[in-house]
């Protein structure tokens, strides 16, 4: 079976997600092709290692040898613009015509896919993963609806990374048979789980994330200085791992806030170097927030990895992180900026670290059950699998003449 992926970027270090997926499908011997927008540049990646090899070997850019317009076509008005990517879409389409089943990541790449759908162009059956600020920034604008018209309409299958998500695709008209939560997750095999207690030593906090606003590194530095103002002694330090537009102004806050001898911004470092870093930290602090533009996380892989290396997680009540940590139980939440509230958990880790262990037991069990990679790739492969049946069976019904069958999706997954 030959699954077409269709990305923007590619590969890309943020979505190592999306690399372990197609890895997945590759492993259960499944043919992948990989078409994307741009070929990516980024050196920190391992281009020679599998599978980012061999995934390289199949991917191609949608509009092959008239890639190199991209930039002058995205120049031109709206209208023309739509008009003529959609048309050189449809003129460099047979690639996708190959695959059994497309996969579309991120909505937008998805609507692109179902437009070919509209025009008779595009024959598998299309499956898109929504993430994060492709449904949430168009959900708080109030355009949901109007953005995805074309897959609520022509689209196989919709699946959202939580469950918050999906409930925001059914306001905007998609029907509950085709929108499905499907986690990512990470392989808890790679990531060993080591307990350390911070009883009579310096409390180790981290933080990797891209230094944009959802992330909330604004609030983990206020609660940190709330805890230096009510709980003087408790000793501990703050390292930021990660880079992004915001990185000077939190520099300059942490500054402002008497804690700069204690907070350190490491930048970006490699994903074994992050490793390194987990290993010798107690807590994983991530105070997610809804960004002033309505992007929000889907749930953080971030989170997943310091909870399956045995870190304490400390995050809030944001889109779909509760389905990943129940407070007091698998880690701690509190609501989104609320920096009395933060500082308190944070205190009450501090001070208890014999009672957190049971906690970090839990956290690890917990991302071992529900967001195993491999365990989410075998349903993955399923779905993919089912689907494309589905396509098939469609499609031979419309060339014995039955063309207004509708697909049946009760059994999508």
């Amino acid at each position: 079976m030959r699954v077409g992926f269709v990305v923007g970027e590619f590969p890309l270090l943020s979505e190592t997600f999306v690399i372990d997926q197609m890895a997945g499908l590759l492993s259960r011997g499944f043919d992948v092709e990989v078409i994307c927008t741009r070929i990516g540049s980024d050196g920190r990646i391992d281009r020679q290692g599998e599978p980012v090899a061999k995934l390289l070997a199949t991917t191609r850019c949608w509009w092959e040898w008239a890639a190199g317009v991209r930039e002058l076509v995205f120049r031109l008005p709206p209208r023309l613009r739509y008009k003529v990517s959609t048309a050189l879409d449809i003129i460099f389409s047979r690639r996708l015509n190959r695959c059994d089943v497309i996969v579309a990541h991120f909505g937008q790449n998805g609507e692109r896919v179902v437009a070919l759908k509209k025009w008779k162009f595009l024959k598998p059956p299309v499956i898109t993963i929504f993430h994060g600020a492709d449904v949430a920034i168009p959900s708080r604008q109030a355009v949901l609806a109007a953005q995805y018209a074309g897959l609520i309409k022509h689209g196989t299958l919709n699946l959202t990374v939580n469950e918050f998500f999906r409930g925001m695709l059914l306001a905007a008209g998609a029907s509950q048979s085709s929108t499905v939560v499907h986690h990512m997750g990470i392989d808890p095999r790679e990531i060993s789980y080591r307990w350390a207690s911070w009883q009579g030593t310096q409390l180790i906090l981290t933080t990797v994330c891209r230094l944009v606003e959802k992330k909330g590194v604004e609030f983990a530095l206020r609660a940190l200085a709330s805890l230096v103002s009510f709980h003087p002694e408790i000793d501990w330090r703050y390292d930021i791992i990660g880079d992004g537009p915001l990185r000077p102004g939190l520099e300059r806050l942490a500054a402002e806030l008497g804690l700069a001898s204690r907070v350190t911004f490491l930048g970006s470092l490699s994903h074994m170097q992050v490793k390194r870093r987990l290993r010798l930290a107690h807590l994983f602090l991530l105070p997610s927030v809804t960004a002033s533009d309505g992007d929000m996380e889907g749930i953080p892989v971030a989170l997943m990895e310091a909870m399956a290396a045995g870190l304490i997680a400390v995050s809030t009540y944001h889109s779909g992180i509760p389905e990943l940590i129940q407070d007091g139980e698998t880690g701690f939440l509190a609501p989104e900026r609320d920096i009395t509230a933060l500082a308190d958990k944070l205190a009450w880790v501090a001070k208890h670290p014999g009672e957190c262990e049971r906690i970090a037991l839990a956290a690890r069990r917990k991302v071992e059950e529900q967001f195993n990679a491999d365990v989410l790739n075998e349903r993955f492969a399923q779905i993919v699998t089912q689907v494309a049946m589905q396509g098939a069976a469609l499609e031979s019904a419309i060339h014995v003449g039955i063309a207004d069958a509708p697909p049946d999706r009760s059994g999508a997954v």
